[in-house]
């Protein structure tokens, strides 16, 4: 027997990316504001990891966590939108946010007892474009 499961041409989140400031900051999107939580105080607080198992993944990892935890990065708001200053993280990982576009897509990840949002690195840009 078929079974429609009929899909809706809108996407409630719309464009959900990252977007990596000249200054270092990540800046997030209205889809990844919504995605995240971040117009609520308590969703605000953030680990934010590489996958040092994996030298070749260039993403970056959010973890979801409380404002009291160590290590902890805390979004800030700037008119309407939300950003992580991360600048030492990128500088580390030799991105070059000065030179290039870096704009990484976002997707939710629950396994087992942890929530976390991964962020995948779209091809680099020239900012010269």
């Amino acid at each position: 027997m078929l079974e429609f499961d009929i899909k809706s041409p809108q996407d409630t989140l719309g464009v959900v990316k990252a977007t990596v400031h000249k200054s270092g900051k990540l800046g997030f999107s209205s889809g990844a504001i919504k995605m995240l939580g971040l117009e609520n105080e308590g969703h605000r607080y953030y680990k934010v990891a590489t996958n040092k198992a994996d030298s070749e993944d260039d993403s970056l990892y959010l973890i979801v966590a409380s404002k009291g935890e160590e290590d902890v990065f805390k979004a800030s708001k700037a008119g309407q939108y939300y950003y992580l200053r991360v600048k030492h993280v990128l500088d580390e990982m030799t991105v070059d946010y000065k030179n290039e576009k870096v704009i990484y897509d976002i997707r939710k990840v629950e396994e087992k007892e942890i929530k976390y949002y991964k962020l995948t690195r779209r091809k680099p840009i020239s900012r010269a474009n």
